[in-house]
């Protein structure tokens, strides 16, 4: 009763108060030129009108005043002042109706100044407390989010008590178990899912999404039990990094696994948080685990090469799903490879570039840092086993703006490059025999001979004609039809291996600026659809390898994105994807009945899958050697096929 009466004193006193507040034309007109330039957009001229109502004694325009002014500082990205005003507003118009979005209007400005949980507990305040549903909306969006993406478990826990409403709380436990299930807190999710059934028994709004969650909780928890599990070795970083992204599509590939399966594969997980201490013990931990079947991690190669020793000693089948570093599984029979390694992906372009493509007058430019040379090495090594030596080879600091240098040297290289001819004229009586039983007509050969002409070895012996005509003991004459640089015959491609996507324009403007005209070559940096879209005018038809394309028609990628989306905001992309095919085909190998070590070590040795995001095939060596080769055209990307290396 003291409460209420209370309330009817200060209701009374605030009625009196508005009814005698005073009426100043000065502050009207500039609270209406205020306004005027708050709409047309011209935030620090409506300022300077707000904040002089705001600066002057209480009259009846000066609520108004602070809730544009504070708003408008907001657009004006004065956050400080922003929340600042807010104060001034809430205390001196503590019965204005716009206050709730006001408590939303400063939520976003701490956001902003990077007071994540104090941000989270005033859209929370504007979630229980406003009427507007606008309002009310928009501060569930800001308040998930910041569940989603940017609190720390910890802090997600703390507000959780500062729910007060069933729509905030159903907002923060359905957020926080989306992004715990794929963790290692799942047990707090579970404590958190329980409060909130407990605080609010009855049935509405997200009773029912809470549940699902609890009973997929408790489902996880019976997989505990299984004899075969798979391990996942991942650094977490409670967020979008590259093992949470990773733990998404591993989870999602046994969640539609275990719906079905008669024998049901459970998971342990264990996040070393890029800790080198916690990966040895971690993985130690897994091998001696013996309902431990086969292990996904580490995610990087350095990390790999820590522990692989420990998997060889166990005989524990251990797949890396992202490292890319060149014989990591050389020396270790039980460390599988499933993302293709630099030395595939440039030995991939360099054959579509001789075997698909038929080129041979092929040029390098690459940056100079070692990623470049390293890429630039492989690929050069491919062209010289295909019998092609390259034009020129040149580097450029990733970053700079100007490739006259480097574009002059390929130039001149392409100008006065050599390349391999037989002069039928000296031929003698073996070496004519040796040609006719190569495949060569004798009639053509007389031709040729007669009138002493020549031809170039590749259109005579194909690819590795310096290999073919040595073995056949014919003489080859090193020539150059060229004198000088022809923009559209002097190169028949420039392999250019960014380490950044951001340098594509620089490439693609510069080489057009000299009148290079050539097929431009690349490997997945390019797969950038902003660069390429920004520089279309100049590198339309580049063609380059990528570990990933998706083919977003094809059912079983729509069926992939639709289970994903009800339990994360996360898109299907091509990290997740790496964990999603490569669970996928270990729960295959597995439901094939090979459910000890070895055989599924045996079976990912000769087994091939065709994942969403690429071919998984560890035939050889224990590196998948599969890659889609794409093209950038006309502002889409083509997919040209996926090739294998071996």
């Amino acid at each position: 009763m003291k409460t209420a009466a209370a309330f009817i004193v200060l209701f009374v006193l605030s009625c009196n108060a508005f009814s005698q507040i005073p009426f100043n034309q000065t502050d009207e007109t500039n609270f209406t030129l205020g306004l005027q330039s708050y709409r047309q957009g011209d935030y620090s001229t409506a300022y300077q009108y707000f904040n002089e109502v705001m600066k002057d004694s209480l009259n009846q325009r000066s609520a108004d005043a602070f809730y544009y002014g504070a708003r408008t500082l907001f657009n004006l990205h004065e956050y400080p002042e922003s929340v600042s005003a807010i104060d001034t507003f809430l205390v001196r118009f503590p019965l204005d109706g716009r206050r709730y979005e006001m408590f939303y209007i400063q939520g976003a400005d701490l956001y902003e100044l990077g007071q994540d949980s104090t941000a989270a507990v005033k859209f929370i305040t504007a979630i229980d407390s406003a009427a507007d549903a606008v309002v009310q909306s928009e501060a569930v969006a800001s308040l998930r989010a910041l569940v989603d993406f940017s609190l720390s478990f910890g802090e997600i826990e703390s507000v959780f008590e500062e729910c007060h409403s069933r729509l905030s709380a159903m907002t923060v436990a359905v957020g926080f178990a989306r992004r715990a299930y794929f963790s290692d807190k799942l047990p707090n999710a579970e404590r958190i899912l329980k409060e909130f059934k407990q605080r609010f028994p009855q049935p509405g709004t997200g009773s029912g999404e809470v549940g699902r969650w609890i009973d997929r909780i408790a489902d996880d928890s019976l997989l505990a039990r299984s004899s075969v599990k798979i391990g996942a070795l991942l650094p977490l970083e409670y967020g979008s990094g590259v093992g949470d992204r990773l733990l998404l599509g591993i989870q999602l590939a046994l969640d539609n696994y275990n719906a079905t399966a008669r024998t049901k594969v459970g998971l342990v997980l264990k996040n070393y948080a890029g800790v080198m201490l916690n990966l040895y013990s971690d993985m130690d931990a897994l091998t001696q685990d013996t309902s431990v079947k086969a292990i996904i991690g580490p995610v990087f190669s350095d990390d790999v090469s820590q522990v692989a020793h420990l998997a060889d000693t166990a005989r524990v089948p251990t797949i890396t799903p992202t490292a890319t570093q060149v014989g990591l599984t050389r020396s270790n029979p039980y460390v599988f490879q499933a993302n293709p390694s630099f030395r595939t992906r440039a030995r991939a372009v360099a054959d579509y570039a001789v075997n698909v493509l038929h080129l041979r007058r092929i040029a390098v430019l690459s940056p100079s840092d070692s990623y470049g040379k390293i890429i630039a090495g492989y690929f050069v090594d491919r062209l010289k086993e295909l019998g092609v030596k390259p034009v020129s080879v040149a580097y450029f600091e990733s970053g700079t703006t100007d490739l006259s240098l480097q574009i002059e040297q390929i130039k001149q290289a392409a100008a006065t490059f050599k390349e391999p001819y037989v002069d039928f004229g000296p031929l003698n009586t073996q070496e004519q025999a040796s040609l006719i039983a190569y495949g060569l007509s004798p009639v053509y050969l007389d031709s040729l001979i007669r009138v002493r002409g020549s031809v170039d070895a590749y259109d005579l012996f194909g690819k590795n004609p310096v290999n073919v005509a040595d073995s056949l003991g014919i003489p080859l004459d090193d020539r150059s039809n060229l004198g000088d640089f022809d923009a559209l015959r002097s190169l028949g491609a420039i392999f250019v291996p960014l380490t950044s996507s951001k340098d594509m324009g620089v490439v693609g403007a510069q080489l057009a600026y000299y009148n290079v005209k050539t097929q431009l070559l690349g490997t997945d940096d390019w797969y950038d659809m902003n660069q390429l879209s920004n520089n279309e005018m100049y590198v339309d038809g580049v063609i380059f390898c990528s570990d990933t394309y998706f083919n977003t028609s094809s059912p079983a990628y729509v069926a992939a994105s639709d289970s994903l989306s009800e339990i994360s905001d996360v898109d299907f992309d091509r990290v997740v994807s790496y964990g999603y095919d490569l669970t996928n085909d270990l729960l295959n190998i597995i439901k094939s009945g090979n459910t000890s070590r070895t055989a599924i070590e045996n079976a990912l040795k000769y087994n091939t899958y065709a994942g969403l995001h690429s071919t998984i095939s560890f035939d050889g060596n224990n590196s998948n050697h599969y890659i889609h080769i794409l093209q950038f055209k006309n502002g889409n990307i083509v997919d040209l096929g996926e090739v294998s290396t071996r």
